[in-house]
């Protein structure tokens, strides 16, 4: 009978795989291990983007040459073409002033375009309403109607609505929009219900009174469009000041 059991390894065969044991293979993937990659990442690092990207910085714009002199005094006189447009317009409406209360209007028309702006809330919008608004004081006189109170119920009516809708009634600034239309619009009641001496004074004063309210918006850069503010503002300013001299030159 023939023995079918499988001879038993020799220790010589033992000896030869432990030779060739894992760590033979260990050894072969250390020689190939990630370090070769790494190594290979590392020549192709960031630090060379750094570098080409160093040589390309913005320090050769350094060695541009600057602006002249002139141009940037140009472009800052510029930058203040709302004051020199309130400065020439105050110019030309003192130079043909009567007794004052021609500048009664002031008070209603700034008051009615603040109260849109803000009801509306398009900053974006203001030199359009401006120009609205003016256009239709211009063609109110030319057809002989006082552009004074249909501007007032224009105010009284914005106001409503703000307060309807609660635009009016939301932080500070918008808050004080209505008192303030209002404010201006008793002011200018007042003016034309005194003798005309006092009111050309009083008108002066409002005009004053509405330079700082013009200020409080520049300042803020809120609901009006800043260089409106800046127009407004000096406009007021000149007109007052202007005002008041020639007033008091004539007592």
């Amino acid at each position: 009978m023939t023995d079918s059991t499988p001879p038993s390894p020799s220790p010589d065969d033992r000896t030869a795989d432990q030779s060739t044991s894992p760590a033979t293979n260990q050894t072969a993937d250390q020689s190939t291990s990630p370090t070769t990659n790494r190594t290979t990442d590392q020549g192709a690092s960031p630090a060379t983007n750094r570098t080409t990207d160093q040589g390309a910085s913005p320090a050769t714009s350094e060695g541009a040459a600057p602006r002249p002199g002139w141009r940037r005094a140009l472009a800052a006189v510029g930058r203040r073409w709302p004051t020199w447009l309130a400065l020439a317009w105050a110019a030309f409406s003192l130079s043909d002033v009567g007794n004052g209360l021609e500048y009664t209007i002031v008070f209603v028309v700034p008051a009615a375009g603040y109260l849109f702006l803000a009801v509306a809330d398009r900053r974006r919008i203001t030199w359009a309403v401006v120009l609205a608004a003016l256009a239709t004081v211009v063609l109110l006189r030319v057809l002989g109607i006082d552009p004074g109170p249909p501007l007032a119920l224009t105010v009284i009516t914005l106001a409503a609505l703000g307060l309807i809708n609660g635009r009016l009634r939301g932080p500070r600034m918008y808050a004080l929009q209505t008192p303030g239309a209002l404010a201006f619009i008793a002011y200018g009641l007042l003016v034309i219900s005194v003798p005309p001496v006092a009111g050309g004074f009083l008108v002066a004063a409002g005009l004053l009174g509405h330079a700082a309210w013009d200020a409080y918006h520049w300042r803020a850069d809120k609901i009006v469009a800043r260089t409106f503010a800046e127009w407004c503002g000096m406009l007021d300013l000149t007109l007052g000041l202007g005002l008041l001299v020639i007033l008091l030159t004539r007592t």
